[in-house]
């Protein structure tokens, strides 16, 4: 099984189901484990829309200009292994959790 492995030993990926894809994203930073909303079919940083998947591309890659990358659009990830737009560790309350999994995204504590 192939895993993103993350700085200090982490994992994006916590088990053995998964899918990615490469998408159209928007010119942004994007770092492997942030959370991702598709609006007009273009990926972008998760603010208030519906989660559509996690950035499992390139860590930090920096794009100014729309492009294609690869994002795990449905899965287990870990916990862990999550970060907001900026790179930081995300802290998900239950209620998001369960959120993420209506739209295929399993959060799990690895």
């Amino acid at each position: 099984m192939a895993q993103e492995t993350l700085g200090e030993g982490k994992k994006l990926i916590a088990g053995n189901f998964f899918s990615t894809r490469q998408v159209p994203v928007a010119a942004d930073t994007y770092y492997v484990g942030m959370l991702l909303e598709s609006a007009a079919g273009v990926y972008t940083a998760l603010a208030a829309g519906t989660i559509a998947g996690v950035y499992n591309g390139t860590d930090g890659r920096v794009l100014g200009a729309p492009g294609e990358d690869n994002v795990m659009v449905a899965g287990e990830v870990a916990h862990s292994g999550l970060v907001d737009a900026a790179g930081a560790p995300l802290v998900l309350t239950e209620t998001l959790i369960a959120l993420y999994a209506q739209s295929g995204i399993y959060v799990k504590e690895v």
